[in-house]
Order: structure tokens, then sequence, then C-alpha cells
């Protein structure tokens, strides 16, 4: 599975190239330090498809744009939320 990682605070594209499209791809929102904040994966099905991704990151979330969702999702969630 290809690994993209994606600045926080930024928006762009995703591409897909054969690679991706034939194994799926993983995609890490990380921040100034390189640490992962969050990771979306997408099989091979969803993209399969599919030549480019847009999105806009903020700190903690990337959104994405269209009608694909991820596969599997882990989002950090902040302690100080009250529930």
């Amino acid at each position: 599975m290809k690994e993209i990682q994606v600045k926080c605070n930024t928006f762009g594209e995703v591409c897909f190239d054969y690679n991706a499209k034939a194994n799926g791809i993983s995609i890490a929102l990380v921040d100034e330090k390189s640490i992962p904040v969050a990771r979306y994966e997408f099989d091979s099905k969803k993209v399969s498809n599919m030549t480019r991704l847009l999105y806009k990151a903020n700190n903690v979330r990337i959104h994405f744009y269209g009608d694909i969702p991820p596969t599997m999702l882990h989002e950090l969630t902040s302690a100080n939320i009250k529930q």
C-alpha cells in the first residue's frame, strides 16, 4: 500500500498512480515534526476508477472532497473536549 504524507493546514490533491490503484493508498496527516496526527486508508476498490482526490487539511483531520469516504480512518481527539 502506497503511503502519502500531507502536512497540517494545507490543501491540494493526491494523484493516484497504477500502484495506488492496484494496492490502495494510505494518507497520513503529519504535523511540523512529521509526527502522524491522523491516518486514512483507501482500498484499491475505492480508488481504481479515480485519478485524483482533492483535500483540505486542518490541525487534526483531512476533509476529502467528493463521494469517497476512507475505508479506514484513525484520528486523534483532543483531551480537552468535554463529552
